[in-house]
This record gives structure tokens, C-alpha cells and sequence, in this order.
């Protein structure tokens, strides 16, 4: 962990110790206070407190939200923000479909990625079982928990992003830098999020649900609200490689 890190891990919460390595572990409680700590301290939220968001608060994310930056202001996302008993009946259709096995995004999942990238991966999947008091041989413990994606983890807002746009590169490129927007901006605000592809896996159900054209394509979701405090699984942060590794300077 590099000292910057250590300080940061200190500042928020400390360090867990695993039986392989040292994990950071980041409390993310209240809110972020400029751009550098909402990035410093994000990281996906998988376990909610079920009390409501103000509206005021959700007002203040999806309103700001909308100067993210666009390929020639093309602005290719539609965002539909759903809480209350349409998302409680949503979170119930999709659970029993993601338990029937009917996925089928509009999108397909990637499947391959370069060996460096399938290291993190897989490094990261056993960290989260760790912390989430999973053995990795538990196949029904691990099969819950994909499927407590389609329950929005019990957050009270759950976020649908939706485009008419021919998907393409850079139209991925404007969503990913919206999804971004909304995570600090709710990190600003006190919440946590946690981006969902496992949320875009049932189309069909959320375009009749939410009363939406065909041609409105679902991209992505994410679940919304205010993180529990107890769980160790709402404060382990992701690891990053580091700096000198991923940024170079050239002159």
C-alpha cells in the first residue's frame, strides 16, 4: 500500500487483516467534501440501508448529472430512477427471472480479456467472498449473491440507463463518463452506488415495466442509497495497480 493510501485507509477506517494479505478498508459515511475524496473514497456499495433517498438529494445527482461531457453533445443517455413499489415489483420480477436462468441483455457481456485483466478479476471475486463471509466452495452462498444484484442489494433507488443510439465505442465511452458523474455526485451527497451490468440483463421485463420503446436499448443500472455502516463488505476497497505502473509522462 503506498503511503498516500496507508494515510487515506488510517483517515477512514484502517486496514483489515486477511489470512493472505493486508485489505484497505474505507468508511465511506457522510459526505465527500471535493472531487479528490468523492474518487478516493467510492467504491461499490453492496449492502443498503432500505430508508429513503430524499427526493431533494436525488433532485440535486440527476440534475447535475446531466453536464457530463459527450461525444459532440450527443447526450445518447436516457435515465429512468425508480424507487418505491415499482422498484420493489421490478426487484421481484427480476430475481425470480435471474433464478429461471432468462438473461438476455441487449448488450453482450465480454467474455475475454487480457491475462493481467482476468488476474484482477478473479483477485478481486475471492476478496469479495472474503469479506462477504463466503467460502469460495459454496456454490449457493456465491449463487446468492449474484442473485442480491437483481434485489438492488435492498437499496431504495434503483437507476436504469437506456439509449435509441447505434451502440458503438464511443457512445460506451459518454455512458461510462455518465455512470462516473452520478457516483460522485452521490458520493457528494452522502450515498453510495454500486454499477450494475447484471442489471441490464433483463430488458424485456424492465421496458415493459417502466412503459419504454424497444428502440430504448438498457446499457447499464445501478442500485442507490444510503450504505449500511456495520457489514466490512461495504467498506473494502477496491485495490488499483499503481501509479508508476498504469501512468507514464512523456517529454
Amino acid at each position: 500500500m503506498s503511503p498516500a493510501k496507508d494515510s487515506m485507509a488510517r483517515q477512514f477506517g484502517g486496514t483489515m487483516e486477511n489470512t493472505a494479505e493486508t485489505l484497505e478498508m474505507v468508511d465511506i459515511a457522510g459526505a465527500a467534501q471535493s472531487v479528490s475524496e468523492a474518487m478516493n473514497t467510492r467504491h461499490s456499495i453492496r449492502r443498503f440501508d432500505t430508508k429513503p433517498v430524499e427526493q431533494a438529494k436525488l433532485d440535486a445527482i440527476f440534475r447535475t448529472s446531466l453536464r457530463t461531457p459527450s461525444w459532440k453533445n450527443s447526450q445518447p443517455w436516457n435515465v429512468h430512477v425508480v424507487t418505491g413499489e415499482k422498484l420493489k415489483r421490478l426487484s421481484k420480477l427480476m430475481t425470480d427471472a435471474a433464478l429461471a436462468g432468462e438473461l438476455g441483455p441487449d448488450v453482450v457481456w465480454p467474455a475475454a480479456y487480457p491475462a493481467d485483466a482476468k488476474r484482477r478479476m478473479f483477485d478481486l471475486g475471492m476478496k469479495i467472498y472474503g469479506v462477504a463471509g463466503i467460502d469460495r466452495k459454496d456454490k449457493a452462498a456465491r449463487d446468492q449473491f449474484m442473485v442480491d444484484n437483481f434485489k438492488f442489494f435492498d437499496a431504495p433507488v434503483g437507476v436504469f440507463i437506456t439509449s435509441n443510439f447505434e451502440l458503438n465505442y464511443y457512445v460506451g465511452i459518454d455512458i461510462g463518463c455518465y455512470l462516473q458523474s452520478v457516483m460522485l455526485l452521490a458520493r457528494e451527497q452522502g450515498l453510495g452506488t454500486c454499477p450494475q451490468a447484471a442489471l441490464s440483463a433483463m430488458p424485456k421485463i424492465v421496458r415493459a415495466e417502466l412503459g419504454l420503446p424497444e428502440e430504448q436499448k438498457l446499457l447499464v443500472g445501478l442500485s442507490l442509497g444510503y450504505p449500511l455502516s456495520d457489514p466490512e463488505l461495504n467498506r473494502f476497497h477496491t485495490p488499483r495497480d499503481g501509479y508508476e505502473e498504469k501512468v507514464k509522462f512523456y517529454s
